[in-house]
């Protein structure tokens, strides 16, 4: 038995009312919600009104909107994104402070003297930044790898260390350097698998 097109709208309905925008996961729960349903109708030889309220039923507490402060203080999240998201958040953070703090210490005390390395590493990593996000935003669509790209604030860490940084502190323009540079892997790769979901889905 499968459902109406009618049918998968309201499931669609019924999940952005729980703030579930971000499409790969909200694809992802839909089938499992669309399948529960489905085996409820077929078992319990009851309509979809019926059926679907109790295949919901299961994912209450997955579904249950708040916020969590690693992620956002400004929006609410359904917990099941809480729980995938935040240990990415965390290890991205964490990576990129630990490899900035490393290459910092090294580079102001064994290799390098001069900040114009740096100029040339950030504005690179600038100028592809500004180039991606204008191709993502071609398409207006929300996924969690485009979340992660928009993460860690990089244009902020571009202006901050062009005009600021290298007028104050060696040490400290290194380590905004190496910030973003750290943190150019992490925009490739979800730069690239937000494309890869988009081509997967044929989304417009």
């Amino acid at each position: 038995m499968q459902l109406t097109l009618s049918q998968l709208d309201a499931i669609d309905r019924f999940l952005e009312q729980h703030q579930l925008d971000f499409l790969d996961f909200k694809l992802e729960v839909k089938d499992h919600l669309a399948t529960a349903t489905e085996e409820l109708m077929k078992q319990k030889e009851i309509p979809f009104e019926e059926a679907f309220p109790l295949a919901a039923k299961a994912w209450d507490t997955e579904l249950l909107v708040k916020k969590y402060w690693l992620i956002s203080n400004e929006r609410l999240f359904p917990n099941f994104v809480i729980q995938r998201i935040k240990n990415k958040v965390a290890f991205h953070y964490g990576m990129v402070v630990t490899v900035a703090i490393i290459a910092t210490f090294l580079a102001s005390n064994y290799l390098i003297e001069n900040p114009i390395q740096f100029k040339y590493g950030i504005g690179f990593c600038g100028i592809m930044y500004f180039t991606l996000r204008r191709i993502m935003n071609q398409k207006k669509i929300k996924t969690s790898y485009r979340f992660h790209f928009d993460y860690f604030y990089l244009p902020v860490l571009l202006v901050f260390g062009y005009f600021f940084v290298f007028q104050l502190s060696m040490s400290y323009a290194h380590f905004i350097s190496f910030l973003v540079i750290a943190n150019f892997p992490f925009t490739i790769y979800y730069f690239v698998k937000h494309q890869q979901f988009i081509k997967k889905y044929n989304l417009k």
